[in-house]
C-alpha cells in the first residue's frame, strides 16, 4: 500500500491536505471519488500528488 497525499488544498483561511492510502495512483483516485463528498474533490487538483512509499512524518500548522 501507498499513501497518495495532496498538500496545499481545500483552502480557507489556511490550507489543508487529503490522505488516500492504496495500492495505487488510479486506485487512490476511485477510493477519492467515492469517499469524498463532491465539494471537496472539486476542490482538489488533479494532477500532482506526493507519493508516501517509506516511513516518514508531516505536520500542518491550523489556525488563521
Amino acid at each position: 500500500m501507498r499513501m497518495y497525499l495532496w498538500e496545499d488544498v481545500l483552502c480557507d483561511y489556511t490550507c489543508g491536505m487529503a490522505v488516500v492510502l492504496a495500492k495505487n495512483e488510479k486506485q487512490a483516485r476511485e477510493i477519492m471519488g467515492t469517499k469524498f463528498p463532491s465539494y471537496i474533490r472539486d476542490q482538489l487538483p488533479f494532477s500532482e500528488c506526493k507519493v508516501i512509499t517509506e516511513p516518514d512524518g508531516f505536520y500542518v500548522y491550523g489556525g488563521a
